[in-house]
């Protein structure tokens, strides 16, 4: 950050006690998923592993077991182990690259996991599925055509929606050919499932009522008891199954086949729907269980989606998108899986798929493709333009306005034509400011750009020069302060006085600094605090005191500042801040001037510097702590230490810069 808050847009604050936003990290999102399946005894220190605060090597360590657990829980072989990989790795890069240029910062948890589950998590889960299933199908012997791990309208004129414990259940009593009650007399009859007491067995009404519970969804099962009822050493009969006999001839095989048709009440249009499937096989007690707990896994994650945005109780069962908004999610996840399949179908190439699926998207869902689907479509710039857009809807939303519809499916006429009106506005204000941007900072002359800043209305257009690296100090300057007086909100206020105080404390800017630094950073500072939304932008604050107390000799005190800095981003998103500010406090803390340093405590940093951008450089290793520490040190010298004017200057002890 060189001088300018960031090249992001900033959402609207919170109100006083809100829980504080940021995007999901891949951390997150391995232990949401591992925690889903149950994948693994629980991990007491959670938070700890998610927030990166445990020793590097055994932070990569647990990763691995973590995605090791959830493989295993899955019971998928080896080839679809190494596909779930491929597509985690190149999901996390998509992730990463959103975390490092998303200010999430105060915006409300709803709209975040709202915006990234319509925006990346459904869409991407869509595609990367149907690439696991064009290579080996995931589901054989399921019903073909219909989502069965995903909540579902069965009939047109369903009034509520059918769960995926719901819809397994239905495919393992039809390939029994009996009732709840009679699959739950067999369950009873097996003697395999424990009673209350010690030493008993179930009785038929508590399994009847369980599997009842199951049936209506009014309960989604827990894994251990999918696990007690459907043990491997489970005997069912099943009585609606249909194999080829070889040693028949073809005549007599469509005549047992049309025969079992119509004893199962099979009409042409469901084997239209639910086809081609030549044979339904009895499956295994271990095939059963794993589709109960698939269903299970994606069953438990609907609703706690639906209850992260505020979905209300009586509304999560409904299939209409303008009410149950989660159901939206689920569009967005089929609309991305079967363009996939689509055009997997129609090449073998790569490239050619790639180029076959943003064509498609853009003939079929234009506004979509330039939006909510933009995660998955294959073009260069498009996270760039990504990130934007969410960045300048979170700055939109209000943490009291309602989460915005996102998918055109399935809705009234009145709510398609809003959706698209809003989409398409909303567009053409991100075309605006872009060509406001260009405008200012394709000035010919520093004159001329004093005049267009002047003459601009446009806030993020002026935080476009703010925090450029190509233009003058003065006239980035002249940029903030006009931030400042365009603010329409206390929070474009605050966010100009911190351009301000980035212009005099952060590097390069501040080898330019006026000769009364250290007073205009008092004065802005002070007025910075006097802003309701200060309390809102603290790890931003913290950030610029740590280098004021920097500037003034104080290392201690900075390297403090820098620490509660880096503790506040692990939960409040400001970008790429995080891995800066972590390279700062490591640089502070090994400069060798601070009393306190040891070699050990400086691993803390270490993963933080490398995931969120803290190392100029790419990174194609993960370096050493010793290498990180030596980097930082003539990081620390060359660039981040610059005292105030009349401050006397401290010398570097034990080392001199590469040149000397």
């Amino acid at each position: 950050m060189s001088g300018g808050v960031s090249g992001k847009r900033f959402p609207t604050p919170p109100l006083k006690g809100e829980v504080l936003a940021n995007i999901p990290s891949k951390e997150s999102v391995l232990a949401f998923i591992r925690d889903i399946l149950q994948a693994g005894p629980a991990d007491k220190k959670r938070r700890e592993f998610e927030e990166l605060r445990r020793k590097s090597d055994s932070q990569l360590a647990t990763t691995e077991d973590y995605v090791d657990d959830i493989l295993s829980s899955l019971g998928v072989d080896e080839i679809a182990q190494l596909q779930a990989r491929h597509n985690f790795t190149v999901w996390s890069e998509v992730n990463n690259f959103l975390e490092r240029n998303i200010w999430v910062s105060h915006s409300d948890p709803k709209h975040v996991i709202w915006l990234m589950a319509t925006h990346v998590y459904a869409p991407g889960l869509g595609r990367h599925l149907a690439f696991w299933d064009t290579e080996q199908k995931t589901d054989p012997g399921m019903p073909g055509g219909r989502f069965w791990y995903l909540p579902a309208v069965m009939e047109e004129n369903d009034e509520v929606l059918t769960m995926p414990v719901t819809q397994v259940l239905d495919w393992l009593l039809d390939l029994l050919s009996g009732s709840i009650d009679e699959l739950a007399q067999a369950l009873t009859d097996s003697n395999l499932i424990g009673g209350r007491e010690k030493d008993t067995v179930a009785d038929a009404r508590s399994i009847r009522k369980t599997l009842g519970n199951w049936y209506t969804g009014a309960r989604t099962p827990g894994i251990n008891k999918i696990l007690e009822f459907f043990p491997n050493r489970l005997n069912l009969k099943f009585k609606g199954t249909f194999e080829l006999d070889e040693n028949n001839s073809l005549d007599e095989n469509f005549e047992r086949a049309r025969a079992f048709a119509t004893l199962k009440g099979l009409t042409s249009h469901a084997l239209g729907v639910e086809t081609p499937i030549p044979e339904e096989t009895a499956p295994t007690i271990q095939t059963i269980r794993k589709r109960l707990l698939c269903a299970r896994a994606f069953q438990a994650t609907y609703f706690r989606l639906a209850e992260a945005i505020g979905v209300p109780d009586e509304a999560k069962r409904l299939p209409n998108p303008s009410i149950n908004q989660a159901v939206q999610v689920v569009s967005l996840f089929q609309v991305a899986y079967n363009t996939t399949i689509d055009t997997c179908k129609r090449t073998e190439d790569e490239t050619t798929e790639r180029q076959l699926f943003r064509e498609t998207l853009d003939e079929r869902y234009p506004l979509e493709a330039q939006t909510t689907l933009l995660s998955v479509t294959p073009l260069d710039g498009n996270l760039n333009f990504l990130s934007n857009q969410l960045n300048k809807r979170l700055m939109e939303l209000g943490n009291t306005d309602p989460i915005q519809d996102e998918s055109p499916f399935a809705c009234s006429k009145e709510h398609f034509v809003a959706l698209y009106k809003r989409k398409a506005e909303f567009l053409r204000a991100c075309q605006i400011e872009y060509e406001e941007s260009a405008w200012l900072n394709t000035a010919p002359t520093d004159s001329d750009l004093y005049r267009r800043i002047d003459d601009t209305q446009n806030w993020a257009a002026l935080n476009s020069v703010a925090c450029s690296d190509r233009i003058s100090l003065p006239v980035r300057r002249a940029a903030a302060w006009r931030m400042v007086d365009l603010a329409g909100t206390d929070l474009e206020q605050a966010y100009g006085l911190v351009s301000l105080l980035s212009q005099l404390l952060n590097d390069p800017d501040k080898r330019n600094r006026p000769a009364d630094a250290r007073d205009l950073t008092d004065t802005l500072f002070n007025r910075l605090k006097q802003l309701p939304s200060a309390d809102n932008l603290r790890p931003l604050i913290l950030q610029l005191e740590a280098k004021h107390e920097l500037a003034n000799n104080r290392l201690e005190a900075s390297k403090k500042k820098f620490d509660q800095a880096l503790k506040n981003l692990s939960r409040q998103g400001f970008g790429d801040i995080r891995g800066q500010v972590a390279r700062d406090a490591l640089a502070v803390f090994a400069c060798g001037h601070h009393p306190g340093f040891n070699q050990v405590a400086c691993d803390q940093y270490r993963l933080s510097i490398v995931y969120y951008g803290g190392l100029e450089e790419p990174v194609m290793y993960l370096p050493s702590t010793e290498e990180m520490v030596k980097k930082v040190r003539e990081y620390f010298w060359e660039n981040l230490y610059q005292p105030y004017e009349g401050v006397p200057r401290l010398q570097p002890i034990g080392w001199s810069p590469p040149d000397a």
